[in-house]
């Protein structure tokens, strides 16, 4: 798995299926260690008698730097893996894998610039009856717009439609 991910740069192919399947386990993995550390955080937070505050400045005071740099190392790590298997995919179906990301990620970035994100606000009301009240919730959260979300798909489902060699002669 590891050699799939980080390994053979410049003749690794992937078929289709393969291609999907290394896909949707980089993002089981991305979930998982995401809602592991928050898992930790939150167990950490319990521990500490349920005092928030405490908690984040405690943990701000011991593993601030190095959890940033991890964080940081981290998302390095994934979008290598995440490149190298579009890279191995590109390639199998026949076309020139460095142009085919250039122009991928060229065209998305026109598209965040034409489209920007959206911020999407949403609250409740709070509800005072006789026997309990209920707090307002309020959350705020950018989302990207309906045009870079198409244009993902679209680069997705042709990721996954294309078979091998459609572009060009197999090596």
């Amino acid at each position: 798995m590891v050699k799939v991910y980080f390994g053979e740069w410049a003749n690794g192919r992937l078929k289709r299926l393969p291609y999907l399947g290394y896909y949707l386990l980089l993002i089981v993995l991305f979930v998982a260690i995401i809602f592991g550390g928050i898992f930790a955080m939150g167990a950490t937070e319990n521990i500490m008698g349920g005092d928030i505050a405490a908690t984040q400045a405690i943990l701000l005071e011991h593993f601030g730097f190095a959890a940033i740099i991890g964080f940081f190392v981290f998302m390095i790590v994934m979008m290598i893996a995440q490149i190298n298997i579009l890279a191995k995919r590109i390639r199998d179906m026949g076309l020139p894998p460095v142009w085919t990301i250039f122009g991928i990620i060229m065209v998305s970035l026109i598209l965040n610039i034409l489209f920007p994100a959206q911020s999407v606000e949403v609250s409740t009301a709070v509800v005072r009856t006789a026997e309990s009240a209920t707090a307002t919730v309020g959350a705020e959260t950018t989302t990207a717009s309906m045009m870079v979300q198409l244009f993902d798909l679209i680069v997705f489902l042709c990721l996954i439609l294309i078979p091998s060699d459609a572009f060009g002669k197999n090596k």
